[in-house]
């Protein structure tokens, strides 16, 4: 009995095979194309973003020096160790840096890039704060043309601590730019515990000092821990790029897209700096609330226990002075 190839192609089972074939080819090119039109689409809109930015005229300009500064020598030698230092202000950096930082820092005026956003960037809710977003997402950019390996960003409106760190504070300092990191935070606000403080410090906020390498700074190993502020933090070269793209995500909603909520949040191997270094001075909670909440994390999510005397008493210690009087703002 002879054997007809075309019998086989010709029946039913042959006819189904080639159906679910020809169906998976579609929807293979389909999702390709999805895939190259977001490609596209993200590509557009960076390239709009860039060319905003690189249009925008005296936005940034060098930061006025000044022996009058209002951070402490520690934390003065600790910014000395960053590439370049970005001062964000609405109208006029107030905040000087010593000689030494001449030609290393520079002034980012609100007012003016706000001028040059493109309004899909900043339209809908929370305006004020996409315009701050905008302008981070500006400052990172001029990081990433300059080639800078690290960038501080500090928004001027802040309150700066002024007293006593430990001696192992530029030491410790040193050994995390020498090590993997994404950022390091001056400044943190435990939003979480705005809710509740009576549950169990979550898994992606537990803040761990590593003694034998950083002792006046936790790590978070994981990312998700809802920690805002943007108001002083240094980034890493490695962590500029995927940073900007969440900040000009434009499918995402807008709350979403607030430089301290879903885009910082999502940065693992994040440091900081035990007690925090400066608050904030414009918020819908008083500074000596932040105080208290900085105070409240420590306690409940920074391990091993015990923490060093510093960190654990010197948020509440009436010693402690800042830039502006706490009690006036609260």
């Amino acid at each position: 009995m002879q054997f007809d190839v075309r019998d086989v192609r010709s029946g039913p089972r042959w006819r189904t095979y080639r159906t679910k074939l020809f169906r998976l080819v579609v929807c293979l090119f389909l999702f390709a194309s999805l895939f190259q039109a977001e490609k596209d689409n993200r590509r557009l809109v960076r390239s709009r973003f860039q060319e905003a930015v690189d249009a925008c005229q005296g936005f940034s300009q060098p930061l006025g020096v000044s022996d009058d500064t209002p951070f402490s020598t520690q934390i003065s030698k600790l910014l000395l160790r960053i590439d370049h230092v970005f001062v964000l202000t609405t109208d006029i950096c107030e905040i000087g840096l010593p000689r030494s930082f001449a030609g290393r820092a520079s002034c980012v005026v609100g007012t003016k890039i706000d001028v040059c956003a493109p309004n899909k960037f900043i339209r809908g809710p929370y305006t004020h704060a996409m315009k701050v977003s905008f302008m981070h997402a500006a400052v990172l950019y001029l990081a990433q043309k300059a080639n800078y390996r690290h960038v501080a960003l500090i928004e001027d409106d802040v309150a700066v601590r002024h007293g006593v760190f430990s001696d192992n504070l530029s030491p410790d300092f040193g050994n995390i730019l020498n090590s993997t990191w994404s950022m390091i935070r001056f400044g943190f606000r435990p939003f979480f515990l705005e809710k509740t403080s009576r549950e169990p410090c979550p898994l992606e906020c537990r803040c761990y000092v590593k003694q034998d390498m950083a002792r006046d700074f936790c790590k978070l190993t994981k990312a998700g821990c809802d920690m805002r502020s943007s108001d002083f933090y240094v980034i890493h070269k490695t962590s500029y790029a995927s940073l900007l793209s969440k900040l000009l995500d434009l499918k995402q909603a807008n709350s979403k897209r607030i430089i301290d909520t879903a885009p910082m949040r999502s940065f693992a191997n994040q440091w900081l700096i035990l007690p925090q270094v400066s608050i904030q001075t414009k918020l819908d909670i008083p500074m000596d609330y932040q105080i208290g909440l900085g105070a409240l994390y420590v306690k409940k999510c920074v391990l091993p226990r015990p923490v060093s005397r510093i960190a654990s008493q010197q948020f509440l210690d009436s010693s402690v002075q800042y830039t502006v009087d706490i009690e006036s703002h609260s």
